[in-house]
């Protein structure tokens, strides 16, 4: 599916900044920081419309958004399960310690839990730290 047809398949507006941050994520084998999108885009943004697209992406299933080692927001783009409002992403996360770049491993499923009764399960993580290819 190309970018166009992806955004048009979430509701989305195709536009120049959005199919240039599509573009970005696609090629990219890790989660991106805001600061590491607006740095490689080829179209002139403002980091209030990154910001914006990045939030209308979240909102479509389009990303998921997960935090590094330091607090800062991640992206990364969502598998072909998550919708509006609707995020079906059940992977682990992967933080380096050495370049603090975060991972999803998407042949990393979450493991299964139990519930005290009463309990209901909205949304899990795993997160797991460690050193990348790169940085061993």
């Amino acid at each position: 599916m190309t970018n166009q047809e992806l955004l048009h398949h979430h509701g989305l507006r195709a536009t120049n900044l959005r199919l240039e941050l599509l573009r970005l994520l696609r090629a990219s084998d890790r989660a991106l920081t805001h600061q590491e999108l607006e740095a490689g885009l080829k179209v002139e943004a403002d980091r209030v419309s990154i910001f914006r697209s990045l939030n209308a992406f979240e909102e479509a299933g389009v990303v998921h958004r997960v935090l590094d080692g330091r607090g800062t927001s991640c992206f990364a783009r969502c598998g072909t399960d998550c919708g509006h409002g609707d995020h079906n992403d059940a992977h682990a996360h992967f933080r380096c310690n050495g370049c603090g770049h975060v991972y999803c491993l998407d042949a990393v499923e979450l493991p299964s839990v139990s519930l005290p009764r009463g309990f209901k399960l909205a949304k899990s993580h795993l997160e797991l730290d460690g050193t990348c290819k790169a940085c061993r």
